[in-house]
């Protein structure tokens, strides 16, 4: 008999559009939003507003190319098509290690934050049985993947939702009656509304940035919606935009609520959550419970989400000869369970690291993950320039991102200073960055010199 590597289509419109929600809404927002707000104060709203502004026009890119091209591997495919074979390698690889060394990562954070509950629990334990946890669902069918990521999801967006609107309330009413209303003041007062002025914003924006990576999880969905001509440019739109109305309002009410410098730190711990001292400072009872179960869902939540990210462009490489064969292989229900086993190496390894090696070593995975992020977003872009080139005079898609080719090569341009600019904000992404690009370029080489990289076929079109 011949062996399955054919995904099914059995993601609907609502889970496609909490996949690519999820990736990006997670500990980025609830744990680090308070360095972001560290380097910018109260105009860390503007911060996020240019982030975000970025990230819809990836977004955009990629739900313009893979409504077309609905295919395994996602953007990865496609730049497979129109970048060549490197171009496709890259690209794919890429992505997939970004995200699992995001998942090991946030398995970790999940770990540390049930910690909060049970100090005694040792971290090794706790992070293997949160890894176990996050396999299982993405070694199940791809329905019930996405059915946990739905409600994942939506625990998030319920919880961001209800404190945005219990902070408008203490800022314009004050509530309980006890509380008289904190008002705006806050956004003017201690070093004014820009205390480190434009330089400040714009190193703040870089940071944002990364707390938009995970964006790109909807396009690995493609190959698995039910109606991707529909659904993907459905749950790009309604994605963004709801990414930055609960980055900007939900920072804006921090701010807001209390001097932005009682929120200028993050040491990792729960405590030093933004919403925690915001909730604290409310008179809310238990903030800290309250908000480790959030961040419990958020960590886990991404986890699931670049786990399938990742094994999804395990399966695509797998069937163009770039990864074990074995990546490529499907079961009756459509999951490529070999493509998730060699994610989750790669988690585990990641894990290890963090919990056993020096804090530089969980800086160097980190700091190959946010350089991953900017090339996997240059690259979508780069992607995008030729997919138009190729498809000039051709009916348009579904989905179009507008300003095309000029808003291309501002987004190429914006990704590369943000990399510059973290020569000095942030050193380990290119202590780290620039070694592990050099090795992921080279790898091609090696691979290409013994064995067949066959030419990327013509991708089919969505109908």
């Amino acid at each position: 008999m011949a062996e399955r590597t054919q995904l099914e289509r059995r993601l609907t419109s609502p889970q496609v559009a909490m996949i690519g929600l999820s990736g990006a809404l997670g500990t980025g927002l609830f744990l680090g939003s308070g360095s972001t707000i560290a380097l910018a104060g109260p105009a860390t709203v503007i911060s996020y507003v240019l982030a975000g502004a970025l990230a819809l026009e990836i977004v955009w890119a990629l739900a313009e190319m893979v409504s077309v091209h609905p295919v395994p591997g996602g953007h990865g495919a496609v730049a497979g098509a129109y970048l060549g074979r490197m171009g496709g390698y890259v690209a794919r690889w890429n992505f997939a290690i970004q995200s699992f060394i995001a998942v090991g990562a946030e398995v970790v954070a999940t770990a540390t934050y049930l910690q909060h509950w049970f100090p005694g629990l040792n971290l090794g334990a706790a992070t293997a049985g949160c890894s176990l946890f996050v396999v299982g669902l993405n070694l199940a069918t791809v329905r019930l993947y996405g059915a946990s990521e739905y409600w994942f999801s939506m625990i998030k967006v319920v919880a961001i939702s209800v404190f945005i609107l219990l902070g408008l309330s203490l800022i314009l009413f004050g509530w309980p009656s006890a509380n008289p209303p904190t008002g705006l003041s806050n956004l003017t007062r201690h070093g004014g509304f820009a205390p480190s002025g434009i330089g400040g914003i714009l190193l703040a924006a870089c940071t944002a940035v990364f707390s938009f990576g995970g964006i790109e999880n909807v396009s690995t969905s493609a190959a698995e919606s039910e109606h991707p001509e529909k659904d993907i440019p459905r749950a790009a739109s309604a994605m963004i935009w709801r990414l930055l109305l609960f980055y900007v309002l939900a920072v804006g009410v921090i701010v807001a609520m209390q001097p932005w410098s009682h929120t200028a730190a993050s040491d990792g711990s729960i405590e030093s959550s933004p919403f925690v001292h915001a909730l604290d400072n409310a008179g809310v009872p238990a903030a800290g419970h309250i908000m480790n179960g959030v961040l419990i869902v958020a960590a886990l939540s991404a986890a699931n989400g670049c786990l399938y990210a990742s094994s999804r462009m395990f399966h695509s490489l797998a069937l163009d000869k770039m990864a074990p064969a074995f990546a490529g292989r499907t079961t009756a229900s459509g999951t490529p369970r070999g493509a998730v086993l060699i994610a989750s190496t790669g988690m585990v390894a990641a894990s290890l690291l963090a919990i056993f090696a020096q804090e530089s070593a969980f800086n160097y995975l980190m700091g190959c993950a946010i350089l991953a992020i900017l090339v996997t977003w240059v690259i979508i872009l780069v992607t995008h320039l030729k997919f138009r080139q190729k498809r000039a005079g051709r009916p348009a898609g579904p989905a179009r991102l507008w300003g095309a080719p000029i808003t291309n090569w501002l987004g190429i341009v914006a990704c590369l200073g943000v990399f510059i600019s973290l020569r000095w904000q942030m050193p380990v992404v290119w202590w780290a960055g620039i070694p592990y690009l050099v090795l992921l370029c080279g790898s091609y080489f090696v691979l290409r010199a013994f064995r067949h990289i066959p030419k990327p076929a013509s991708l089919p079109e969505g109908h």
